[in-house]
């Protein structure tokens, strides 16, 4: 049993490791994007994946109607998978402030739920036609009056696919009948700290159902909440520094400004209600569920941060005409201005979503139990688990 559970807490831990590490690694080049637009490429990106994950917190709470009698008990493992509807693998690019999709006609690039690889971004800022030792620019791109300050590949996709998993406790009490619990204390591992809990109840509302309550199937009402809290402090070898954003084009001016702060918060919640039905047929059981579930999601990257800003100007007087001019090294290098942000990136969102499911449930081996469902919603969830029941 100890082994079991052990099991389920590393699972768990891998399934929330591979989705931080990746957002993390991919979401890097995102800080080319200049102050203006960061967090809107950020949110585009990023949102939907974490809509994915906490839609899969509200999922594999229940797979029968039955309630237990009192004390008695099953304690069940579930995994699955979420899939991220079709609006959401993609966001627009067509309308930021500062950068414009390198290729004529690109109205999209794929978020982290999509498919295929990312768009090329260029950063262009307004910039006037001479330098600042009285040279023609060489940047001011053929009269448009912009300054090609970086090219950026946003991030490709990772998996339309999001892994969740659970390990949940139930035990019948009288009147209230089920209390689910599903628990895992703080964990710390690889950088990571990761906790998660949640609670539920399940009410057999049929016997209070006059001529209903004879009737020769189960029904019952459920309502749980769960939460999911993560914390990631990056190593040194993935800090985000000013000198990975500046290409060999520019200079900047050193920063003293201390990044190893750089970190990721994951916080995600989903309150669940359904109504399930379900016929018991010897050892299989299907059933369904009716209700809605509401979720929470917030990443927030916190620490220390470099993010390009405009090239530093200054007055030179040209032709016996003053101009705000880019300031440039004795190379003839332009200097791009590097701004020292704190939190610079913090997504949040929340969704209402009616669904339903169907699934079954197999008694197996006198107290093992295996089940599988499919939630339809609008981040639809496939999941399956076993279990070990007395009831």
């Amino acid at each position: 049993m100890r082994k079991a559970i052990y099991s389920a807490v590393i699972a768990l831990i891998f399934c929330s490791s591979v989705f931080t590490v990746n957002a993390q690694s991919d979401i890097s080049e995102i800080f080319k994007a200049g102050d203006a637009d960061l967090n809107t490429v950020a949110n585009g990106y990023l949102k939907p994946a974490g809509n994915s994950f906490s839609a899969g917190l509200g999922t594999n709470w229940y797979n029968t109607a039955e309630v237990h009698k009192p004390f008695g008990f099953d304690l069940t493992f579930g995994a699955g998978v979420v899939l991220a509807p079709t609006e959401d693998q993609t966001f627009r690019i067509d309308g930021l402030t500062n950068l414009k999709p390198s290729v004529a006609g690109a109205t999209v690039a794929p978020t982290f739920v999509g498919s295929g690889d990312g768009q090329k971004l260029d950063l262009l800022l307004n910039q006037p036609q001479y330098l600042s030792t009285g040279a023609p620019n060489p940047l001011w791109n053929n009269g448009t009056g912009k300054m090609l300050i970086t090219s950026f590949t946003t991030p490709g996709s990772i998996s339309k696919f999001i892994p969740t998993a659970s390990a949940q406790m139930t035990i019948g009490l009288p009147f209230i009948n089920d209390v689910t619990v599903r628990f895992v204390p703080t964990v710390e591992y690889s950088g990571f700290k990761i906790s998660m809990w949640g609670v539920g109840i399940k009410h057999n509302f049929k016997q209070w159902i006059p001529v209903v309550k004879a009737l020769p199937f189960d029904a019952a009402m459920m309502l749980s909440y769960s939460k999911f809290d993560l914390k990631y402090a990056f190593p040194t070898s993935s800090q985000i520094k000013p000198n990975m954003l500046v290409g060999s084009s520019f200079t900047y001016t050193p920063t003293t400004t201390e990044y190893s702060t750089q970190g990721m918060n994951i916080n995600a919640d989903a309150l669940m209600a359904n109504i399930i039905v379900s016929k018991k047929l010897l050892f299989f059981t299907p059933y369904v569920g009716f209700g809605v579930t509401k979720t929470n999601f917030t990443l927030k990257m916190e620490g220390n941060y470099p993010v390009l800003g405009n090239p530093i100007m200054e007055e030179k007087t040209i032709g016996g005409t003053k101009y705000m001019v880019p300031k440039v090294d004795a190379a003839g290098k332009p200097y791009v201005e590097i701004k020292d942000m704190t939190d610079p990136i913090n997504i949040q969102s929340s969704e209402v979503m009616p669904n339903a499911t169907v699934g079954f449930r197999l008694k197996l081996l006198f107290i093992l139990t295996f089940h599988a469902q499919y939630t339809m919603q609008k981040y639809p969830t496939a999941s399956a688990g076993f279990g070990i029941a007395i009831r």
